[in-house]
């Protein structure tokens, strides 16, 4: 079952001089998760990722891209939304995606607000009370390609 990942980008990166992929620039707790599962051989065939940028917009996980400071806020998320949910909608089309799973902090939703009504497959959202059960719901996520309910909230 092939699903397509919208992970957010992060603001600790690694300190490079030229540009580098995606996966290899952004250092933070999520990108540890998915990169270790990467060089471990353990990533979910059949999971691909998008990342949603502050600077960028929409970014591939092996595009190349260079060192930057810039935080997501909700005005500069409005701002991307269009592209980001006419390029997603667009990907899911393309790719054949049966589901689309979102982990994007609150400051990045908006940039998503609406691509529910763009696809037509089920979009569903890693959720928790912190980022450690995020963190828990994204590594199964890519091990298996299977959440797990997050109860209390």
């Amino acid at each position: 079952m092939a699903s397509l990942l919208i992970q957010s980008c992060s603001a600790t990166k690694q300190n490079v001089e030229t540009a580098v992929p995606a996966l290899d620039l952004y250092d933070g707790y999520f990108f540890r998760i998915i990169n270790k599962a990467l060089r471990a051989g353990q990533f979910r065939p059949g999971l691909d990722i998008i990342i949603i940028s502050a600077k960028h917009g929409v970014v591939e996980p092996d595009e190349e891209i260079g060192y930057y400071d810039q935080r997501m806020d909700t005005e500069r998320a409005e701002e991307l939304n269009d592209e980001v949910v006419n390029t997603i909608a667009s990907h899911v089309t393309r790719e054949g995606y049966e589901n689309v799973w979102i982990n994007l902090g609150k400051d990045y939703l908006p940039a998503v607000d609406g691509l529910e009504g763009a696809v037509d497959v089920p979009v569903d959202y890693i959720e928790g009370c912190g980022i450690g059960m995020k963190g828990k719901q994204l590594k199964h996520l890519v091990s298996t390609g299977q959440s797990f309910p997050v109860h209390g909230d």
